[in-house]
Formats: structure tokens, C-alpha cells, sequence
């Protein structure tokens, strides 16, 4: 097996990057984020699926009430620090991979 070069080293930072949320779109699945390195705000990426968001609602007065589930999408928050994924050849599409 080859090791990494310096161009190998370069391309994996070129399509890597970390950034914080600066706006999201729940209905297209989409969010911008500000790229820590370069200061520059994305175009939309996508949102790629994550673990679901899940919440325990009580419904009623007491503990031993009904209780209501909401399974939701994870879908990060505007200042949420997060990965991203960006496809080779500098055109700025991409991913969010997740939050850190």
C-alpha cells in the first residue's frame, strides 16, 4: 500500500472543511455554513441523513401519563459547528457530514 503524498495531503483539505451554520432550509434539507479557514460563506449543501432527533413528550399531569414520541431528522442549528464534504473541482457542491 502507497503512503500519502503532499498532493494527496492537499486534494483531502482542498474537499474537507469546518465551518459554522449561518442558515438553514428545512424543507430543501440544505444549510449555509461559514467556512472557519477563508471566512466565505457556502452556497446550500446538503444535509446528508443522520441519527434522528427523538422527543418525549408527557401528555397529561402525571408521570405515569401518556406520552407522546416525535421522531425528526437531525438537521443542524444556525451557529452549530459542523464537517463538511465538498465534490472535487472547486464548484462548491457538497455535504454537511454531521455536527462536531
Amino acid at each position: 500500500m502507497s503512503k500519502f503524498d503532499d498532493t494527496d495531503i492537499q486534494e483531502l483539505k482542498d474537499i474537507t472543511s469546518i465551518g459554522i451554520v449561518s442558515s438553514v432550509n428545512t424543507s430543501k434539507m440544505t444549510a449555509r455554513v461559514k467556512i472557519q479557514d477563508t471566512g466565505t460563506v457556502t452556497g446550500d449543501l446538503r444535509i446528508l441523513q443522520n441519527k434522528p432527533t427523538v422527543t418525549l413528550e408527557l401528555l397529561g399531569g402525571t408521570c405515569e401519563g401518556e406520552y407522546k414520541i416525535k421522531v425528526s431528522p437531525w438537521i443542524p442549528k444556525v451557529g452549530q459547528w459542523v464537517a463538511c464534504l465538498f465534490k472535487p473541482g472547486g464548484d462548491g457542491d457538497g455535504f454537511i457530514l454531521g455536527g462536531i
